[in-house]
């Protein structure tokens, strides 16, 4: 991961306190935050001798769940690779670092209207972008006197 990755822009979002947040939860999310940044090095390695030079993971939720919905592994060309037998990590145990990485920086991300987001893995770069979007319900008023 390139440094910007590991910057505090994580460790920030994870200290922001909200009125319903907690030391415990706060260092709950640090402790999750610390094991996706020990472990991805590895996984990158695995990833990138298999023959992936990028990896395409994208979540939803809303309504108090949420899931990473699909992974894709891609070579140099764009083309989906099948890593049956080439890694020694399951696509579950994958699955649940992004998840980590996603409740770490945007704890309740699943929660009410929700959010949906995508991550884009470029292994040959050494970069990891991820983006977030937060749904939310709005209305507009408009007030009337008299006739």
């Amino acid at each position: 991961m390139t440094q910007s990755d590991n910057s505090s822009n994580d460790t920030a979002a994870v200290a922001a306190s909200s009125p319903t947040s907690s030391f415990s939860l706060e260092q709950y999310y640090r402790e999750k935050l610390a094991n996706v940044r020990q472990q991805l090095p590895e996984v990158a390695r695995q990833l990138k001798d298999a023959g992936a030079a990028c990896v395409h993971i994208q979540y939803d939720g809303c309504g108090d769940s949420g899931q990473i919905e699909s992974i894709a592994y891609l070579d140099e060309e764009g083309k989906p690779l099948d890593l049956a037998n080439k890694v020694s990590f399951t696509e579950a145990e994958l699955m649940e670092l992004f998840y980590d990485l996603t409740q770490a920086r945007h704890p309740g991300w699943e929660n009410n209207d929700g959010a949906c987001g995508e991550f884009e893995w470029d292994l040959a770069a050494d970069t990891l972008e991820h983006t977030h979007n937060d749904r939310f319900t709005d209305y507009h008023t408009t007030e009337h006197e008299g006739v």
